[in-house]
């Protein structure tokens, strides 16, 4: 009650009920501004758990990506090693496999 009166010495109010009428549409108005917080809160949340998937799966596409460019390099690698060797040095690889840290010639 001690907030009633407060409320009641106010200018404009001059009855405990207009007081505790004042103090419930305040607290209305608290509750709607709580309510609305609340929901923008939960979109936030959702959003930052969205955009943490988001994440997760652009670094996944990045080290996908990384491990086809370390191929295509190493493929590359081994087209250059079977171009640039001897017609005999193709014959072993041919037979035996190309070992990766043989150079031509060996």
């Amino acid at each position: 009650m001690d907030l009633v009166e407060e409320r009641e010495g106010q200018e404009g109010i001059n009855s405990k009920s207009e007081a505790l009428r004042s103090l419930l549409d305040e607290y209305q108005d608290l509750r709607t501004e709580y309510d609305e917080l609340r929901k923008e809160s939960e979109e936030l949340r959702t959003t930052v758990e969205r955009l943490r998937n988001e994440k997760k799966l652009i670094l996944q596409d990045r080290e996908e990506k990384k491990e086809l460019v370390r191929y295509v390099e190493d493929e590359r690698t081994a087209e250059q090693r079977w171009r640039q060797a001897s017609l005999g040095t193709r014959l072993k690889w041919r037979v035996f496999g190309m070992d990766e840290n043989t150079e031509d010639g060996e």
